[in-house]
């Protein structure tokens, strides 16, 4: 056993190992294909989640899926935004691109 004082930006961290719930999910999959296939500035892509659908993927919090897509987003340096919100208790994200179109 060894006894050290040092600065709390040196100590170890642990890693997460976890990986989302929402990753196993079809609409992800279908998602990031999408994504990866890019959006015109006129496209956007909505997801909705029933509160069924949350429990049988083991999902308790909209936000944790909406914190997991924008660090996806923002990884992959992707120029969409995100947003999400409840109506009807359904959940709903929808990524759509940065610029606005423009209307003619």
């Amino acid at each position: 056993m060894a006894y050290k004082k040092s600065h709390v930006s040196e100590l170890p961290r642990k890693a997460r190992r976890a990986v989302s719930q929402f990753e196993y999910t079809a609409e992800w999959k279908l998602l990031k294909a999408d994504l990866e296939k890019g959006l015109r500035p006129t496209e956007a892509i909505s997801i909705a989640l029933t509160e069924d659908d949350k429990t049988n993927y083991g999902i308790r919090n909209r936000r944790t899926i909406a914190r997991f897509i924008q660090k996806y987003l923002k990884t992959q340096q992707l120029p969409y935004t995100l947003k999400s919100f409840t109506k009807d208790a359904t959940d709903f994200f929808i990524v759509r691109h940065n610029s606005k179109p423009s209307r003619r």
